[in-house]
């Protein structure tokens, strides 16, 4: 099935600042929720598939069903990673701080990534 708006979203110079505002509008959402002591509601809405939906139908309007292909397989790739950087800053955020623990979580997720990734490749 082919959707004629992500044609013309795809040529319009304003794609970028589109995609910007899809973005933003997903974390803003996200942020108010959790800010009103709504937690739950806000990790279903960013674990929600809607913001990788909009992903996987701008990426398909840029560059196709191959680059889709591509994309989701890189996202199963790095999920083991991205749980670790999740668990890190679940139990690091009591006992480092904020700043600390989500610093720690990316590196981890980093080298795993780059662990992951060469095991890919092999």
């Amino acid at each position: 099935m082919q959707w004629p708006y992500l044609a013309y979203l795809a040529a319009s110079d304003l794609r970028l600042v589109i995609y910007f505002l899809l973005g933003g509008l997903i974390t803003a959402f996200t942020v108010y929720l959790a800010g009103q002591g709504r937690g739950t509601a806000a990790a279903f809405i960013t674990t929600l598939p809607l913001q990788t939906a909009f992903t996987f139908l701008l990426i398909y309007a840029e560059g196709g069903s191959r680059t889709v292909e591509e994309y989701a397989w890189s996202l199963l790739l790095f999920t083991p990673p991205w749980l670790v950087y999740v668990l890190v800053v679940l139990f690091g955020v009591s006992r480092l701080g904020i700043g600390r623990s989500i610093a720690l979580g990316v590196i981890c997720f980093v080298l795993l990534s780059a662990a992951m990734q060469k095991m890919a490749i092999k």
